[in-house]
């Protein structure tokens, strides 16, 4: 999969028109074309147009979805960017540390970066659909950078990490189990443990997701394959079935000096 391919810059609910248009522009400059709208407050207008200039076809190609579920279902891996502080953004990387780790682990499928609305950024929702967090050092007196602006440097890194380890590489035979998992199954995969962890009182059925934070962010930094996605799945059904009267069964075989599997 070519480099314009395999990331896609993906902004959520953007209010002007001219950072949609500059933000196409940056693409452009670095070689990407997937850009991705999730429920924008400003259209492609004349301003964005403008903003775009050589980058038009980048822009008129950008594809619009209701919400960031959908806009990175296609995806293996999805890196918010932050510049707020907090229990869920604390994992944060700093850009060029995240960049240079990503390209030299040369992943397998698409990765989208996603980029927040200008005025208050992603929000924990947002989160739930990121599995790691990147960061853009700047003065402490001001962190807050323009979005169009933030998707240069973002391309910007990721551009000259990718130049940097464009040595060959020996081809990747790996099988089909060993792909990488898609965003939106391992978001289900995380939603059944969730579920399974309550059944057996681990989390508080009104209030689960301070863990569930901490366990998306363990999961991001492992990067997870479909066989894995598959034993996890299987772990959160084994859980819930044994909450739900297997537990018994399991100690009546272990009576009989019955196999439990």
């Amino acid at each position: 999969m070519a480099a314009e391919e395999r990331f896609a810059f993906v902004l959520v609910r953007t209010k002007a028109a001219g950072n949609i248009g500059a933000a196409a522009r940056a693409l452009a400059n670095m070689g990407l074309s997937d850009l991705r709208l999730v429920a924008p407050d400003a259209s492609a207008d004349r301003m964005a147009s403008e903003m775009a200039a050589h980058g038009r076809e980048v822009l008129a190609r950008a594809a619009r979805y209701a919400d960031l579920g959908a806009a990175v279902h296609d995806c293996t891996l999805s890196i918010g960017t932050t510049c707020r502080r907090g229990l869920y953004r604390s994992a944060a990387q700093p850009l060029r540390a995240a960049i240079s780790g990503l390209a030299a682990a040369n992943p397998q499928g698409r990765v989208a970066f996603v980029f927040g609305p200008e005025d208050y950024g992603l929000s924990n929702d947002d989160l739930r659909y990121c599995q790691r967090l990147i960061t853009i050092p700047t003065a402490p007196q001001y962190a807050s950078i323009n979005l169009a602006q933030s998707v240069m440097l973002v391309a910007y890194e990721l551009f000259m990490a990718l130049n940097a380890s464009a040595a060959a590489r020996p081809g990747d035979d790996r099988a089909a189990l060993f792909a990488p998992a898609p965003v939106g199954e391992i978001e289900q995969m995380l939603g059944r443990m969730e579920q399974a962890l309550i059944a057996i009182g681990f989390l508080a059925a009104d209030n689960p997701q301070r863990v569930m934070f901490a366990l998306r962010a363990i999961f991001g930094r492992s990067g997870l394959n479909r066989r894995e996605l598959d034993i996890l799945n299987g772990i959160a059904h084994q859980i819930e079935w044994f909450a739900e009267g297997g537990r018994e069964i399991i100690a009546d075989k272990r009576r009989r000096g019955k196999k439990i599997r």
